[in-house]
């Protein structure tokens, strides 16, 4: 039976896989979409492998093994099951304690993700390494869409875009396998590749209307707060794009950029405050409860020290630029020698590195600082994410897993210097000219 299942998945895998090479986006991908997809694919393979055979626990583990309990149930008591699906209610109090997350069903993301992974589990025979394929395959989509579209959009920035979302390897690793983040990229890139193809006047197919809705519930029920981030800046993004086409006065892609900015602040502190008024500091002192939980289980090993964050505006502030520079740039190399910072401190090196090209073509080759309108909602997203997730996430392992929410973006963004884009035409003449 086992085998029945595995052959089964396999050729709808592979199935859905051809149907995504035949859309009509993945041509801007070139010969690097199937490359690109079984880099996806092994990686998430590789993330079950690590779990499961050198850490022994964690996330992806926790995931499958309530699922299991709770597909048993489905064997059981199907209409029980249902109910817990599709209304969060529990035959019995002893049940819902059996299930990791289940406490607060309606509000844990991870439960939602459980539940996903228990219907996987009906159509896998339960097989851990096939949902990871899913889950893979999913997370690509998402990326491989919005890589293409960047390509499509933005011409010049094709390798940048392929190399960004689809290469770059933690961004690859943390984004495959049964994981929330891989669920989190898919739909993510998607509704932000929808939105770009919006603002450029590409027609909205059916496939796509009924798509989006569902995307933008996975995206806001996995990551909530990134969604909170990123949907607003997209939303205001798109009405100045349309707008600058009749309003005058916001033809200037400058102008467009300062009103991008000047509402997602003030949009931003109008909710700050409201929210406020509801809830006292419950928003600071989410993020100060994340990273003190956190930092609980990290002093073991190597981890960020922040000057006394405190629940207050204050000290968030205050912590924000080293937040900031820690999410994209820490753990150095040499600040542990575990082969998994090591891992962690190249790819960082490679970041300091793309920023000090960045740096160079604007001070050295005067290469004009002309953003379109959006990278600088990329900025603003890229800024807010990588304070948030620096302050809440002390742990420099699990900080390079959680940052990959902003990191193709920004990654994306340095790929676009001067001394970069003259690397790569030197790199892709080099390989044209051993083709021929």
């Amino acid at each position: 039976m086992s085998l029945l299942f595995t052959l089964f998945n396999l050729l709808v895998l592979a199935g859905l896989s051809l149907a995504l090479k035949k859309q009509s986006w993945s041509g801007m991908l070139g010969r690097w979409f199937y490359p690109a997809l079984l880099f996806k694919m092994l990686a998430g393979l590789l993330l079950g492998l690590l779990y499961q055979h050198h850490y022994g626990s964690g996330d992806t583990l926790t995931y499958f093994n309530g699922a299991q309990r709770l597909t048993a149930y489905f064997y059981e008591n199907p209409a029980g099951y249902f109910r817990i699906l599709f209304l969060n209610e529990f035959e019995t109090e002893a049940l819902q304690a059996s299930l990791p997350f289940a406490r607060f069903a309606f509000f844990s993301n991870s439960f939602f993700l459980i539940k996903i992974v228990s219907l996987l589990n009906l159509l896998t025979g339960s097989s851990y390494y096939l949902i990871s394929l899913w889950f893979s395959l999913f997370s690509f989509w998402g990326a491989a869409r919005l890589a293409a579209t960047l390509a499509k959009y933005f011409p010049g920035t094709r390798a940048a875009a392929i190399l960004a979302f689809l290469f770059f390897p933690s961004v690859v690793f943390w984004s495959s396998g049964l994981l929330k983040d891989s669920v989190m990229m898919g739909s993510m890139c998607w509704v932000v590749a929808f939105a770009i193809a919006r603002v450029h006047g590409q027609p909205l197919r059916l496939p796509e209307l009924l798509l989006v809705l569902p995307m933008l519930y996975l995206f806001v029920r996995i990551k909530l707060f990134l969604a909170a981030v990123l949907l607003p800046v997209l939303l205001v993004y798109y009405l100045l794009r349309k707008l600058s086409r009749s309003v005058a006065a916001l033809a200037d892609v400058k102008v467009q950029a300062g009103v991008l900015v000047i509402v997602v602040g003030i949009a931003g502190i109008a909710a700050w405050q409201l929210f406020d008024r509801l809830m006292p500091n419950y928003l600071v002192r989410q993020v100060v409860f994340a990273h003190n939980k956190l930092l609980e289980q990290s002093l073991h090993g190597p981890h960020i020290t922040y000057s006394q964050l405190e629940p207050t505006l204050e000290s968030i502030l205050l912590n924000s630029p080293e937040a900031f520079f820690s999410a994209v740039y820490r753990p150095f190399i040499g600040e542990a020698w575990q082969p998994l910072y090591v891992a962690i401190g190249l790819e960082n090196l490679v970041l300091l590195v793309l920023t000090a090209l960045l740096l160079a073509s604007w001070l050295v080759r005067k290469q004009r600082l002309e953003l379109p309108l959006l990278y600088v909602g990329f900025v603003l997203y890229i800024a807010v994410a990588g304070v948030l997730i620096g302050l809440s996430t002390p742990n420099f392992g699990s900080l390079s897993r959680y940052r990959i929410a902003f990191l193709p973006f920004l990654v994306y963004l340095l790929l676009q210097s001067y001394y970069v884009q003259l690397f790569i035409r030197k790199v892709k003449a080099r390989l044209f000219q051993r083709s021929f």
